[in-house]
């Protein structure tokens, strides 16, 4: 039985790889796309997730939703977006299904499949917080949420303290972990664990599947840049995001609770908290069998048959 989902995503590299992990896998049945401003706006990431889906061509295309703007200016970020045309100068084919308001996508995909879908943000969390707020019962009806963000003792990529994806919109992180809802963490801390290298992509390319294929002429520009970690590697944040939902068995997590900063230049940092309303505790990635994490990865990704 597939596990249904809602991906919100900002298209950056390593999104890409979560949804074709997503779309490849078997275990989940992609529902729904909201795009979320983040590297780019919500307009040119609605693009990027319908020239992607395109490309990617899974069997049932799945909904595509536009998401509300960022409230303020994304943070400089150590990491680079998909280039001027956010595709790395890919040529992929324009997209085919028309997007939605992302309320609406939001609204009937929960619907659909109350109790049992789960929510995967790969972006900021400012279109959950949105519907938060305005529609407070439906997100109540999601199995699950699934977020790639936060920084609790790593480093972050924008500051030292924090992370991209939590310093895009504080505002909405903070109402999102202290909302009550379940809500499992995928912060920076587990993501450095797991890199890609050129053998990898090799292994991508060389898969004969289009998933593989497309993924590789991508993940190709993300090793060449000079960002950590480092040339001729890369992290995936987002793909370790969506491992996490269909592997739960390769990850050790915790509960706890989180402060977030909401002003200032550490905006967006998460401080791991003790006491407080228990009911506000989040379930926080802490470890990840990478070995596993990466052989299931790529054996997904080329539709191959061994996965641990």
């Amino acid at each position: 039985m597939t596990t249904p989902v809602l991906i919100d995503t900002d298209a950056d590299i390593d999104d890409a790889v979560g949804l074709g992990l997503a779309l490849a896998c078997g275990a989940l049945s992609v529902k729904s796309v909201v795009s979320v401003g983040g590297r780019v706006s919500a307009e040119e990431a609605a693009d990027t997730i319908g020239r992607l889906l395109c490309a990617l061509a899974p069997p049932r295309m799945p909904g595509i939703g536009i998401g509300r703007p960022l409230k303020r200016h994304r943070p400089a970020a150590r990491h680079a977006e998909f280039g001027a045309d956010r595709l790395c100068g890919e040529d992929l084919p324009a997209g085919t299904v028309a997007p939605q308001p992302f309320a609406d996508v939001y609204g009937e995909t929960i619907a659909a499949d109350a109790g049992s879908i789960v929510v995967v943000a790969l972006g900021p969390l400012t279109n959950l917080a949105d519907i938060l707020r305005t529609s407070p019962g439906l997100l109540a009806k999601v199995q699950q949420i699934f977020v790639a963000g936060g920084a609790a003792w790593a480093k972050g990529d924008v500051t030292d303290r924090c992370e991209f994806n939590f310093a895009c919109d504080p505002e909405a992180t903070a109402s999102i972990l202290s909302s009550g809802l379940p809500i499992t963490i995928c912060p920076l801390d587990v993501a450095r664990f797991v890199q890609l290298d050129e053998s990898h992509v090799a292994h991508l390319a060389a898969s004969g599947y289009r998933t593989g294929e497309v993924l590789a002429k991508l993940l190709s520009h993300a090793l060449a840049r000079d960002a950590p970690p480092g040339v001729g590697r890369t992290f995936v944040h987002a793909a370790l995001t969506v491992g996490a939902v269909i592997w739960p068995q390769l990850f050790l997590k915790t509960r706890m609770r989180f402060d977030v900063v909401t002003d200032g230049p550490d905006a967006g940092q998460v401080k791991p908290a003790l006491g407080g309303d228990a009911e506000q505790r989040v379930d926080l990635l802490t470890a990840v069998n990478a070995s596993d994490f990466v052989e299931n990865l790529l054996e997904s990704l080329c539709h191959e048959a061994f996965v641990v």
